[in-house]
């Protein structure tokens, strides 16, 4: 089909199944894979501390897409890329962020900042060992924000989408019916892929991508191989090549397995 050199994946809702976790199916396709020198690329909402124990569990020591495409770590955290929000844009969306009924959890490099110990915050940092946390913005020295996630009912997120669209130059997009997620204009995961394979030296038609979200459409269009996960968003099944089993399914490896002949 192609000479594919690298994998980019998407995390939740695509790699792993409904517990969070990678099956054994799916960690020795991709192992597989990287043995034989494709290289395996996270492409994830979370921060880097919300992914490491992943790589770790692949012995993938690759480069990193965080933070919604904001970010790139190398295997250790380290920030390669950071493009950040206007600060005149994150005090206008931190003034919003008061008149409507929702939580403001924003990202700073690495940093964890949340506007107040929400239950979101609370179950995701016990669950996916989040340490460098802090609580409130009066103590921050930097407005650097990487991304803002507002969190809250659907269709006041939705209405309030159209707000941000109607009034700034940014990039939002829902990770998840209660995730609305802000970056600075032009910011996705497709244009970091971008980015690694300028680096990297890697024809996008060489790439192929798996997500399920609308965070994962510029990703799944940039790739000469696209697939969406059959449990993924219609608009995103609707502008991918393919169409993969389930993520309970370990749909991420059969379509690999099939696609590489193992």
């Amino acid at each position: 089909m192609h000479d594919i050199k690298l994998i980019a994946t998407d995390l939740d809702g695509t790699l792993l199944n409904n517990d969070s976790e990678i099956s054994d199916y799916n960690r020795d396709v991709l192992k597989h894979c990287i043995n034989n020198g494709i290289e395996l690329i996270f492409a994830s909402g979370r921060p880097f501390d919300g992914l490491k124990r992943y790589s770790k569990y692949l012995d993938n020591n690759n480069y990193s897409i965080v933070c919604n495409g904001s970010v790139i770590t190398d295997s250790e955290g380290n920030i390669v890329y950071n493009e950040v929000i206007k600060e005149k844009d994150v005090f206008y969306l931190m003034d919003i962020a008061k008149s409507y009924d929702v939580y403001l959890h924003v990202y700073n490099g690495n940093q964890y900042i949340v506007s107040e110990e929400d239950i979101y915050f609370k179950n995701y940092a016990q669950k996916e060992n989040i340490t460098d946390v802090v609580i409130g913005f009066d103590s921050i020295d930097n407005y650097n924000f990487s991304k803002m996630l507002f969190i809250g009912e659907n269709d006041v997120l939705s209405n309030l989408e159209t707000y941000i669209r109607d009034n700034l130059d940014v990039h939002t997009s829902f990770s998840h019916p209660n995730f609305l997620e802000v970056l600075a204009s032009g910011i996705n995961k497709g244009s970091a892929l971008k980015w690694l394979c300028d680096k990297k030296d890697i024809d996008r038609k060489n790439v192929i991508a798996f997500g399920d979200n609308y965070n994962d459409i510029e990703m799944i269009e940039f790739a000469g191989v696209g697939v969406a996960m059959e449990n993924g968003e219609d608009i995103l099944k609707q502008r991918a090549d393919y169409i993969a089993l389930t993520n309970e399914d370990d749909g991420l490896g059969k379509f690999l397995k099939g696609l590489f002949n193992l």
